[in-house]
């Protein structure tokens, strides 16, 4: 529906988002806004609709039914324009997300700010963050059942800390649970809840820190590389954990969800192009990886790829018409497979490490810098966000190469 706009540059359009497909072969409506040439979908309805059902409710002939669900679908576009045009200052997406769901908060407890980020990546599709936030909030409820944004401060932060531990859980997993958190009191915050005084996250003395994950090495060396290399499976499923997690390894330490995601069309001129599935939401800033590729990961195209097609995925990991739910589903138990089988292997050819697939990842980086890389080189070839995510990131140096750097001190 047109209006007139005080935002131009940022554009709005009710689409029948195609992609996406229910098992009724139907599909759900989004809002698509558009700004800077990046393009984000919002679900605007909680039904459902095939192609002709929704040409004709966007028909201006609609009658009846479709008449009304015609103006639900634009009132919902109003609403929009109206906080693109009237309530941001300069437009972002996350600024314009926060103010489009915040009808749906219930009221002003922290439950219901769980809830309302919870729905926000559901409708977006974001369904491993989704199940984060979930673990999040029950963990807070079973470390305290009468958890609040009043019972918050650096002192109960601690103590959550303290009782994770408790529960055995690990650095990384406190660190993603209160950065959760810590995203919830800033919405909280922002949209007058809570003062700013009583943020209870900081660097200083009266403020809790989030603890840094440890740094568990996770890389192996070129030897056992060539060990991996060199072995020879003895089942399919051993063959095919081993060429998912060479093929991470050779393709820029890329994620298993990042070559599940691979179709034909991102791979040509013997080179990879892709945008991480984890950063693609989240900035304006895409950053598209190029991977060279070897002969090694042809190879592994070749035998264990599906036959090229246009915009046909490369392994069978996803297929056309899965939704999001079936994708997930079907990723994890990939990812789990690979696991498994390459910890047989690796027993069987003396690393004794349990080999994920992080450790593809890990490799990948660690290798190249004991190669002589540049920390510059190997931020952009893993795409992350700076120089600083990278070098927290790589591994510590070998011991033999360490040991062979500090006999330099006496080689008279």
């Amino acid at each position: 529906m047109d209006y007139t706009r005080k935002k131009p540059e940022v554009t709005t359009l009710i689409i029948l988002e195609k992609r996406i497909t229910k098992k009724d072969d139907t599909h759900p409506v989004k809002l698509r806004v558009t700004f800077n040439r990046t393009q984000k979908y919002y679900t605007i309805s909680k039904k459902s609709f095939t192609s002709s059902d929704f040409e004709n409710i966007i028909s201006p002939k609609a009658r009846n039914k479709n008449k009304e669900l015609r103006r639900e679908l634009e009132a919902e576009e109003h609403r929009a324009i109206n906080i693109i045009d009237n309530e941001i200052d300069e437009f972002s997406f996350d600024e314009f997300e926060r103010l489009f769901h915040k009808k749906k908060i219930k009221n002003n407890s922290l439950q219901s700010y769980f809830e309302n980020k919870i729905d926000e990546l559901k409708e977006e599709n974001k369904l491993q963050t989704a199940i984060s936030y979930q673990a999040t909030n029950k963990s807070l409820c079973d470390f305290d059942s009468k958890v609040s944004f009043q019972r918050i401060n650096p002192k109960y932060l601690k103590n959550y800390e303290n009782w994770m531990i408790k529960k055995e859980n690990t650095y990384t997993t406190i660190g993603i649970y209160l950065r959760n958190l810590r995203h919830i009191l800033n919405r909280a915050i922002e949209d007058g809840v809570i003062s700013h005084k009583k943020y209870p996250f900081g660097n200083s003395k009266n403020k809790y820190k989030i603890p840094a994950a440890n740094n568990v090495k996770k890389a192996l060396n070129i030897k056992d590389i060539e060990k991996i290399f060199k072995y020879e499976p003895i089942s399919v499923q051993e063959a095919k954990a081993k060429a998912y997690w060479l093929f991470s390894y050779l393709c820029n330490g890329m994620n298993m969800v990042d070559i599940a995601n691979l179709k034909f069309k991102n791979y040509n001129d013997n080179k990879i192009r892709f945008i991480r599935q984890k950063t693609k939401d989240t900035t304006n800033d895409k950053k598209e990886i190029i991977v060279s590729v070897l002969s090694e990961a042809k190879a592994i195209i070749s035998e264990f790829g599906n036959i090229p097609q246009s915009n046909d995925y490369i392994f069978p990991i996803f297929f056309p018409g899965m939704t999001e739910v079936e994708k997930l589903n079907r990723l994890k138990q990939v990812i789990k497979n690979t696991n498994k089988y390459m910890k047989l292997i690796s027993k069987k050819i003396g690393i004794n490490e349990n080999i994920t697939t992080y450790y593809a990842r890990h490799s990948y980086s660690t290798i190249l810098k004991n190669s002589g890389a540049s920390i510059e080189f190997i931020s952009e070839q893993l795409g992350h966000s700076s120089i600083k995510v990278t070098a927290n990131y790589l591994d510590s140096f070998e011991d033999e190469q360490r040991e062979s750097i500090s006999k330099n001190l006496i080689n008279f």
